[in-house]
């Protein structure tokens, strides 16, 4: 449809009207202060993404170093944690390998009135109930603390190995070990019955002397030191100890306290 003259001459009018008149709506006096009004609009629009841009930098930078924060925070916590555990761990002796210095009923709780372990064999052998124990032949693991108490696990002797419990912390005593690994003996890791008593300090370097020098003694048990019935006489005794108990090459070995 074609546009009559007159209309497309008054469009063109409107037109020209509208754009002569732009400047009034920036609220402007004059069409010269038009470019000087637009600039100052797109520098403004520039200057608020700038700002909105250093906004989300400063904000992702807070977020950031907050992070940081918490990680180096976390990271403190956690030596501080690990430091406690490790100062912990070697006041209880964690994971070391001790003895007794007296018989003790493994207790199932840090109480010396707390229940025990029944010793079921034991008890139906000798028709009343026997419990549980460590002593001067036994070697523990200690696996847990508790205060003045320490949970313990037999490793020595084997056949014991699934007894576990608690015990007071003096029950237990240091084993010494020489330089070269071996264990050093001393009165305290023996039974000392009156045959054995009078030669105590003998019998202790003699039990030392095999443990250093016997092939295929890396264990004695300390339970078995007993004096001889068919060896030796009242006045020249022959003892024995028996050297890996555990094993099949478990053997005594007999020995006079004068043996150096």
């Amino acid at each position: 449809m074609r546009r009559k003259p007159a209309a497309v001459l008054i469009a063109t009018v409107g037109t020209t009207y509208c754009y002569l008149n732009i400047y009034q709506d920036y609220g402007l006096s004059s069409r010269a202060e038009l470019p000087a009004a637009i600039k100052a609009i797109a520098d403004a629009k520039a200057a608020k993404i700038a700002a909105d841009a250093k906004a989300m930098k400063d904000a992702e930078e807070k977020d950031a170093a907050e992070r940081a924060r918490l990680l180096a925070e976390a990271d403190r916590q956690q030596k501080v944690a690990a430091a406690k555990k490790e100062a912990e761990d070697k006041r209880c002796g964690m994971g070391a390998v001790v003895s007794a210095n007296s018989r003790y009923e493994l207790r199932q709780e840090t109480r010396d009135d707390a229940e025990k372990f029944l010793n079921v064999v034991a008890s139906e052998v000798t028709k009343k109930p026997q419990y549980k124990n460590i002593d001067a032949s036994t070697m523990v693991r200690v696996v847990g603390c508790s205060g003045d108490w320490r949970e313990v696990k037999v490793t020595e002797p084997t056949w014991l190995a699934d007894n576990m419990g608690w015990v007071p912390a003096s029950v237990l005593r240091i084993v010494e070990y020489s330089a070269q690994g071996k264990r050093v003996f001393t009165e305290a890791d023996f039974y000392w019955e009156s045959d054995t008593s009078a030669y105590r300090t003998q019998l202790v370097a003699a039990v030392n002397k095999i443990a250093r020098e016997t092939p295929g003694c890396d264990k004695i048990d300390t339970g078995s030191l007993a004096l001889s019935p068919t060896r030796g006489t009242p006045g020249d005794p022959v003892f024995f100890v028996t050297c890996n108990p555990d094993g099949r090459a478990a053997m005594n070995v007999w020995f006079r306290p004068t043996d150096r």
